[in-house]
């Protein structure tokens, strides 16, 4: 219990701290969750007896924040050295998939063992994918919207939201009324209840971002021991009505299904924890399952939802 408060009392107001005010921070912040948690999946693999190339997924994992931070700071970054050429870079996610697989590919050509080149293919790409390229979103939303860095922390406030309000609905009414669990056989103490405790959860903190924002806004400001002038400008998300609804829901919907996920790759390997790193939390993957698939939703709902 001890070791999970000073956890919390440790990280949480880093992350805060980098979300609001990092840039340089908030790479290495993005790299290193995208590097030990793509260690942590492989590791599993290995250690139950599949093979998987490793060395390489971790190379194109951590490529790819630092190629799309490139690519949207190119403006600021190669004007300082005069690269125009760099600034027309169209960096394409697509195409990286095509080149890791291509990449994996050309690596079994090279090796002399036939048998499971398609299974170590498969396990290594579908890592990349899983943990690199869905939590470069995070990127995306934090450099592509004006107010990215409110964006960012509002998606992280609402999947904690989300968390905690699904614990408390199902650990008060939880088969009750349903009395069907969500997923029994993966994960057994989830309830249909606590799943929609987590919408109505998600719904009310967006209702009113606004206040919990400057609050904490002013908490960072109070604990920036870095920068003397502390300002933050917020431009207001703005996600009323109807729109904070559908948003509520597919937060609700796919961070349950992030945690499924990892629960499922999980249960099929025989294993707890994807780690223990984090003293009494488990791995970094056990922290951010969520996030890998919520990150996406909030991308492409802003783009063409709200900025339509």
């Amino acid at each position: 219990m001890l070791s999970r408060l000073f956890i919390i009392l440790l990280f949480v107001p880093l992350l805060l701290w980098i979300f609001l005010k990092g840039d340089i921070l908030f790479l290495l912040f993005t790299l290193v969750i995208i590097g030990v948690s793509l260690h942590e999946f492989y590791k599993m693999l290995k250690d139950k007896g599949y093979e998987v190339a490793s060395r390489i997924g971790m190379g194109l994992g951590l490529f790819l924040p630092l190629a799309i931070y490139f690519q949207e700071n190119s403006k600021n970054i190669f004007s300082v050295f005069r690269l125009e050429f760099f600034k027309q870079i169209n960096y394409d996610m697509g195409g990286f998939i095509v080149f890791a697989l291509m990449l994996l590919s050309v690596r079994q050509i090279l090796k002399e063992k036939i048998n499971g080149a398609m299974a170590e293919i498969s396990y290594t790409l579908f890592g990349i994918i899983y943990v690199a390229y869905l939590f470069s979103y995070i990127l995306l939303i934090r450099y592509e919207f004006p107010n990215g860095n409110v964006l960012v922390l509002m998606t992280f406030i609402l999947i904690w939201a989300c968390d905690i309000s699904a614990y408390l609905v199902g650990k008060a009414i939880g088969g009750k009324i349903f009395k069907r669990r969500l997923s029994p056989k993966i994960s057994p103490n989830k309830s249909i209840e606590g799943a929609i405790g987590g919408i109505v959860g998600v719904f009310l903190v967006i209702l009113f971002f606004d206040q919990i924002y400057l609050f904490i806004a002013n908490f960072v400001c109070g604990i920036s021991f870095i920068s003397k002038n502390c300002s933050l400008t917020y431009l207001k998300v703005g996600i009323k009505g109807v729109h904070a609804f559908i948003l509520a829901l597919g937060l609700g919907v796919f961070a349950e299904l992030g945690d499924l996920v990892e629960s499922k790759i999980k249960r099929e390997l025989g294993i707890k924890d994807s780690g223990n790193i984090l003293l009494g939390h488990g791995g970094f993957l056990d922290r951010f399952d969520s996030a890998l698939f919520v990150l996406p939703v909030v991308y492409y709902f802003m783009k063409y939802v709200v900025h339509m």
